[in-house]
């Protein structure tokens, strides 16, 4: 831990005396949020996904597959040159990084990524040299082939929700900071990383060294509002924050009552998930969608925490009728 802690200190102060570079990949943005389509991101998670897979059999076990944008065909025209290229910087994955967690392991990595412009060759070995040369020679094949595909990819799907996402952010953020009993911190924008690809489950957020959504667009979810949701969900991690008040209130409640059960580690962001989806589901029935379901219910996210009494006093609490701490103690309670 002092190791990793010391490496992402020493790669703060890295890029603080280099200057913030110019990556160019800024391509929209709202009130609350920044979206990027990052060169370096995207082939990152492209080579990630095809070395493990992880995304494909996650929506396999949920009877979809990914969208059709043409890989098949962009890999069929790869020369034999260009395809052990990028073999090889797939095996290199296989071997050394789909053992680690894209959200909790490689942090380094996807901060060092987005600070070099976008398809320029990468000249520094601040990770290592042999990954260094894995990325570049990965990158002569994917700039020509697979990198415009994905990036007019991840546009349509940006340019298919932005103008929702901007027309109800305003209602449903500050909704969901009094709920959250939080405050959105002044001036900030949450950067959103549109890839093609992502983790397990299309989407993750970590918080340091800032908070950062990357989310999938080839999850064919992403073509319906459940990709708006997915966003507002996301940001309102930095609401549901740890050692924020709904999560430490949730630790004082719990201590307080003594409760000889264990600790329930995901009632916050189950809340989280219920609270959020239904305020979108609201924005949404205004603007004509009523048969939206939430993302919760969709995907059966967090089974343990959906019976009736747990949301009923979630409602209760939503409609001003019960006190987060009341909510808090009837939803523990109800674990017993």
């Amino acid at each position: 831990m002092k190791l990793k802690l010391t490496f992402l200190f020493l790669l703060f102060c890295y890029f603080n005396s280099l200057g913030q570079i110019l990556t160019n990949s800024s391509v929209d943005s709202t009130v609350y949020y920044s979206f990027h389509i990052d060169y370096w991101v995207n082939l990152h998670h492209f080579l990630y996904q095809k070395a493990k897979g992880s995304q494909i059999a996650k929506l396999q076990e949920d009877g979809l597959e990914f969208q059709d944008i043409g890989e098949s065909d962009i890999y069929a025209s790869l020369s034999k040159h260009q395809r052990q290229q990028l073999d090889n910087s797939i095996k290199f994955y296989a071997q050394n990084l789909i053992q680690k967690d894209l959200l909790r392991d490689l942090g380094e990595i996807r901060v060092w990524l987005q600070n070099h412009k976008n398809s320029h060759k990468i000249k520094d070995t601040l990770i290592s040299r042999e990954y260094t040369d894995i990325l570049n020679n990965a990158s002569e094949v994917y700039k020509n082939t697979f990198w415009p595909v994905h990036k007019s990819h991840n546009l349509k799907v940006l340019q298919k929700h932005i103008d929702l996402i901007k027309d109800i952010e305003s209602p449903v953020i500050p909704k969901i900071e009094k709920l959250s009993l939080n405050k959105w911190p002044a001036n900030s924008k949450v950067r959103i990383d549109l890839t093609v690809y992502g983790n397990y489950a299309g989407a993750y957020t970590p918080s340091r060294p800032r908070m950062n959504i990357f989310i999938s667009t080839i999850d064919p979810r992403a073509l319906t509002l459940s990709f708006v949701e997915t966003i507002f969900h996301e940001g309102s991690h930095l609401l549901f924050n740890y050692g924020g008040p709904w999560r430490g209130g949730i630790t004082e409640i719990f201590e307080q009552n003594k409760l000889a059960i264990d600790y329930p580690i995901h009632l916050w962001h189950a809340s989280l998930f219920y609270l959020c989806g239904k305020i979108c589901k609201e924005e949404f029935s205004k603007k004509g969608f009523d048969d939206y379901i939430i993302l919760m219910f969709d995907r059966n996210i967090f089974s343990e925490y959906r019976k009736d009494k747990h949301l009923l006093t979630l409602n209760r609490y939503y409609a001003d009728k019960i006190t987060f701490a009341e909510a808090i103690t009837e939803m523990l309670n109800y674990l017993k």
